[in-house]
């Protein structure tokens, strides 16, 4: 599943750089407080800046809903990576850049529409870089990667029609080293996303001995142990987040609450434990994206799945972006079990 959109428009040869950052900012996930260039400074964002900080990515992400998921992007946790969100500040204190990575990962980087092509978007880029170095602490530094930051994206990778942020990336040096998909679902009047539908696949996976529901208090630990196991640590993180504040520990703890509460539904054994999950909304929580889902193999074939996915979808019918399934694999699973069809299309970008 899961990182982050930019909106850049190319930017001429020849702009003032950023400078090596100061000596005690050199630790990665230190804040960065530095000058770039002539008439602008560099610092690190706060919670407090959030309206102005939003307004400015709903102006230069377009194609993203931002509004609802800012917050989260830029001082949400990324899991077992350190981040930092940085402002680019004109002189007299107006935000026109800003920049969210975390690791390796450019997460989200944007310039204000009115301020492009002054060098901003390069600033930016480049203390990105310098952060990564700074934390390699004498070993060669990772390869700094633009989208599908795992756990905290949001989007996985550049939209396909933010034509300019391409053209930055490529004349920066950055290689499409991969594509990925969003696809989405229709929530209303869809004959595959049914309640009689959701009720009969519910009905076959219990005649195969499976109880299918919503996540309780006491599946938890199990449940997230299965998935750090069997699937991914990363899917364990997004997945206790889709658990929310009241079940989902540190990771969830600074979540919104949702209307449902936990945003994730299970196959149970009769012993209670969990055999298969499905998640929503623990990415970019409160849009309605749908992800991770898995069933461990020796539970596969049975309809478990497909009756997982109904229930998600029957959760997310008022979400911004509820039927979004994002970072796909299995395109044609979608298609059969909730006649998904292509919504979104990213590139990835590294560093050669």
């Amino acid at each position: 599943m899961s990182t982050t959109q930019l909106f850049l428009s190319t930017l001429p040869a020849g702009e003032p750089g950023l400078g090596p950052p100061r000596r005690d900012d050199r630790a990665a996930g230190e804040p960065l407080d530095c000058a770039a260039g002539p008439g602008l400074r560099l610092r690190a964002l706060t919670p407090a800046e959030l309206g102005a900080t939003t307004a400015l990515l709903g102006a230069a992400l377009p194609w993203d809903r931002v509004e609802v998921v800012a917050a989260e992007k830029l001082f949400g946790g990324n899991g077992r990576r350190s981040g930092q969100a940085l402002g680019a500040f004109t002189s007299a204190g107006e935000l026109v850049g800003v920049l969210a990575c975390a690791g390796r990962f450019i997460k989200l980087l944007a310039v204000r529409p009115d301020a492009q092509r002054r060098g901003i978007g390069t600033a930016l880029l480049a203390a990105a870089r310098a952060r990564i170095h700074a934390g390699a602490a004498g070993s060669p530094p990772p390869r700094l990667r633009i989208g599908d930051h795992p756990g905290n994206y949001l989007s996985p990778g550049v939209d396909e029609r933010y034509q300019a942020a391409h053209a930055f990336f490529r004349a920066r040096g950055l290689a499409e080293v991969g594509r990925c998909l969003n696809l989405r679902a229709a929530v209303r009047n869809n004959p595959l996303c049914t309640p009689e539908r959701a009720h009969r696949l519910r009905a076959a996976a219990a005649a195969h001995g499976y109880t299918v529901r919503r996540a309780g208090a006491e599946a938890v630990a199990g449940l997230l142990a299965m998935i750090e196991s069997q699937f991914s640590p990363v899917w364990a993180h997004e997945v206790a987040r889709a658990l929310g504040p009241e079940l989902g520990g540190a990771a969830a703890a600074h979540t919104p609450r949702l209307p449902e509460d936990a945003a994730v539904h299970l196959a149970l054994l009769p012993s209670g434990a969990p055999v298969a999950f499905a998640a929503h909304d623990g990415n970019n929580r409160g849009l309605g994206w749908f992800g991770p889902m898995g069933t461990l193999p020796a539970h596969r074939g049975r309809g478990l799945g497909e009756a997982l996915v109904l229930a998600c979808l029957a959760d997310v019918g008022e979400r911004p972006d509820g039927g979004v399934i994002a970072w796909v694999g299995p395109e044609a699973f979608y298609a059969r079990t909730c006649g998904t069809v292509p919504d979104r299309r990213f590139v990835v970008y590294e560093e050669p």
